[in-house]
């Protein structure tokens, strides 16, 4: 992402589109998150989404509980029946 701001490091790009300077980065986080988000109203489509990757699921039933437990674990102590955690990066400008 730092390197979005320098037009030299991505030649191939078209004129038009123009560097820029990223301000914020989200970068997910397990074990000690300093942003947690809500993710109630997507997580039925975060599963389905997983179940696209099949080959590399397994089965889907202990992936499902896992995955809804740890959202579970996250959102618990912000009042979030669901939630990921991540670490944001505010980028020096």
């Amino acid at each position: 992402y730092p390197l979005a701001r320098d037009h030299l490091s991505f030649p191939e790009l078209l004129p038009e589109y123009e560097p820029h300077q990223v301000r914020e980065v989200y970068l997910i986080q397990w074990e000690q998150p300093d942003l947690v988000v809500d993710i109630t109203g997507t997580m039925d489509v975060k599963l389905k989404a997983i179940t696209c990757h099949a080959s590399q699921v397994g089965d889907f039933s202990v992936v499902e509980a896992r995955m809804r437990a740890r959202a579970a674990a996250l959102g618990k102590p912000k009042g979030y029946p669901y939630a990921e955690g991540f670490d944001h990066v505010v980028v020096p400008g």
